[in-house]
C-alpha cells in the first residue's frame, strides 16, 4: 500500500480472544490500523464512535451474529465494506450475508491472514482508484452512496475470481468501465483488454471477427486472420450487447466458454484460447431466454458472476459528486479554470431522469465547460429538453391516454406509436440509423429490422397517434359477458 496514504482502519469483530489477537498481529505489518470488538454490542458502539474503512466480523458471536451486524449497519446507512469470516459456512448464511451487503465470505483456514489481507487490499485498491486522484486513468465509476460503494467493493471481489462475468444495466450506466476495472485489478491485468460491440457488427461478419478465418474460407479471405478471442489471449474479451448475438452463433460461443477452444471459419481443427469473458447487456437475458430469444444454457454459463448497475435516477446521492468529478475532468481537458454549478442548475439536474444515465450527465458537463465563459454554470447552458416542464415524464403524456368510448385497436396504436418514435429518432440522427437506434435503446440490427417491417420511414406517420384514431375491433357477445368463446377451447 502506498506510504503516502494514511493507513486503512479495520474493525475486527471476534469473540475468541486468541484468534482476535492473531488477526490483529497479522494485519498490522500489512499497513492496517485495527480496532477490536469482542461481540455485537461492542461492534455497534465502535461503529457509532468513529469511522472505519472496513469491518471484518466472525459469523457466530456470543451476543449475536455477523448477519445481525450487517442488518444493523444497513438500517443505519453505514456503507462500509464488510468481510464475514466463519468456520461454519453454509449456503444459507453465505447468501444472507451477500444479500445484506457483505463483499466477501471467507472460511477460516490456516491461511486466514494471507487470504484476508488479499481481500482487504483488493477492496481498498479499487476504492482508492475509483475515488482518488487517479480516477481519470481508469474510468468514472464514482459515487459515495451505499449502492455504488457496494458495487465498487464487488468489482474488487469479482476481479480476483478468474471466471465469466455478466454486467447488466441501462445504456450509459458504466458497464464497460466496470469491465475495464475488473481487468485492471485481476491477475490478467498485463494481458490485453479487447472490447467487442456485438450489436454493431453485421451477423455475417460477427463470427469471423470473433473466431478468425483461414485463407480461402470465403470470397475475399486472401489471408489467414486471427479472431478477437485469439487477440485477447491471456487477457479479457469484453462482449458488449451480448444479447444481440444471433442464436446460431450462441451455440459456438457456449462451446468456447465450456471447452476454451475456438474454430476459425474454414478451419478443420480447434485452437485452445485463454481469454476471460465479460459480457454486458441492457436487456433482461433471463426473460429473453424464457421466450426462446436467447439460449438458456448460455445465459446460465454467462451468469456465474453478475454485477447489476443502477440507473442514475436511483443514485441521487451521487449526483453532486459526479457533477464535480466531470467538471474537474473537462476543465483539465479543455485547459479552463475550475468551475462549479449554480444551485439553480443543480436543482434542474435533480429533477431530470437522465435516460442516458451517467454518460448523458458526462456529455452535459462537457458541453457546459466548453460554453461557459466564467462564473458558476447556470441552467442557461443546458439544452432545451432539460428545461422543458415535462422533461421528467413519459413521452406518452403528449397524447390522450383515455380509452375512447367505443374502444380502440391497441395493437395498431402501439405499432403506430413505435413507428412515430423510430422516425423521430431517424430525423434527430440526420438519417444515421446507428445513432437513431442508440437514441431508442435498440441495437442497430433490431432497429433496421423493425424499420423494414414497417415499410420504411417514408410510410410512417409523423404525428403522435391518439387512441381514438384507431377504430374499435368487433366485440363478440361472449367477450362482452366475459366468457371464453368455444372456439378458444
Amino acid at each position: 500500500m502506498p506510504s503516502s496514504l494514511p493507513p486503512k482502519t479495520v474493525l475486527l469483530v471476534e469473540d475468541e480472544a486468541s484468534f482476535r489477537d492473531v488477526l490483529q498481529m497479522g494485519l498490522a505489518p500489512q499497513g492496517f490500523e485495527t480496532v477490536t470488538a469482542a461481540g455485537l454490542a461492542e461492534a455497534r458502539e465502535a461503529l457509532q464512535a468513529r469511522p472505519f474503512d472496513a469491518v471484518v466480523s466472525d459469523l457466530r458471536l456470543k451476543d449475536g451474529s455477523g448477519i445481525e451486524l450487517l442488518g444493523w449497519m444497513k438500517d443505519h446507512d453505514l456503507s462500509i465494506p464488510v468481510v464475514i469470516m466463519t468456520a461454519f459456512a453454509t449456503t444459507e448464511t453465505t447468501v444472507q450475508a451477500l444479500n445484506l451487503g457483505a463483499v466477501d465470505f471467507l472460511t477460516k483456514t490456516k491461511n486466514d491472514i494471507q487470504e484476508l489481507t488479499k481481500v482487504l487490499k483488493g477492496i481498498f485498491s479499487v476504492s482508492a482508484a475509483v475515488t482518488g486522484p487517479e480516477v481519470k486513468d481508469i474510468g468514472d465509476l464514482v459515487g459515495v452512496g451505499p449502492t455504488i460503494r457496494k458495487i465498487q467493493a464487488l468489482v474488487g471481489k469479482v476481479a480476483r475470481a478468474d471466471t465469466t462475468v455478466l454486467v447488466t444495466g441501462e445504456s450509459g450506466t458504466g458497464k464497460e468501465i466496470v469491465a475495464r476495472l475488473i481487468h485492471r485489478y485481476s491477475d490478467r491485468a498485463k494481458g490485453p483488454f479487447v472490447p467487442v460491440n456485438c450489436g454493431a457488427l453485421p451477423e455475417a461478419l460477427l463470427e469471423s471477427e470473433l473466431f478468425g478465418y483461414e485463407k480461402g474460407a470465403f470470397t475475399g479471405a486472401n489471408t489467414t486472420k486471427r479472431g478477437l478471442f485469439e487477440e485477447a489471449e491471456g487477457g479479457v474479451i469484453f462482449l458488449d450487447e451480448i444479447g444481440e448475438i444471433p442464436l446460431p452463433l450462441q451455440v459456438k460461443l457456449l462451446r468456447v466458454l465450456q471447452e476454451r477452444t475456438i474454430r476459425r471459419v474454414g478451419a478443420n481443427e480447434e485452437r485452445a484460447v485463454d481469454a476471460r469473458v465479460i459480457g454486458a447487456t441492457n436487456r433482461n437475458l433471463q426473460d429473453r431466454a424464457a421466450r426462446g430469444q436467447f439460449r438458456q444454457d448460455l445465459y446460465y454459463r454467462l451468469n456465474i458472476l453478475h454485477i447489476e448497475l443502477p440507473p442514475l435516477r436511483e443514485r441521487q446521492e451521487d449526483l453532486p459528486v459526479l457533477v464535480d468529478h466531470f467538471l474537474a475532468k473537462f476543465c483539465r481537458k479543455l485547459n479552463k479554470p475550475v468551475m462549479t454549478l449554480s444551485e439553480e442548475a443543480m436543482a434542474v439536474l435533480r429533477r431530470c431522469r437522465f435516460p442516458g444515465n451517467v454518460r448523458e450527465l458526462e456529455n452535459l458537463m462537457e458541453r457546459c465547460v466548453a460554453l461557459n465563459s466564467g462564473g458558476p454554470i447556470g441552467p442557461d447552458l443546458f439544452p432545451d429538453n432539460l428545461l422543458a416542464p415535462a422533461h421528467g415524464g413519459s413521452p406518452l403524456e403528449a397524447a390522450s391516454l383515455e380509452i375512447p368510448a367505443g374502444g380502440f385497436d391497441l395493437e395498431a396504436y402501439l405499432g403506430a406509436l413505435k413507428g412515430h418514435f423510430m422516425v423521430r429518432a431517424l430525423d434527430r440522427a440526420d438519417g444515421n440509423k446507428t445513432r437513431a437506434a442508440r437514441l431508442l435503446g435498440m441495437s442497430f440490427r433490431a432497429y433496421r429490422y423493425w424499420l423494414q417491417e414497417m415499410g420504411g420511414a417514408g410510410t410512417l406517420s409523423q404525428g403522435l397517434p391518439l387512441p381514438g384514431s384507431f377504430p374499435a375491433t368487433e366485440v363478440s357477445e361472449s367477450d362482452a359477458k366475459g366468457e371464453i368463446p368455444n372456439d378458444f377451447l
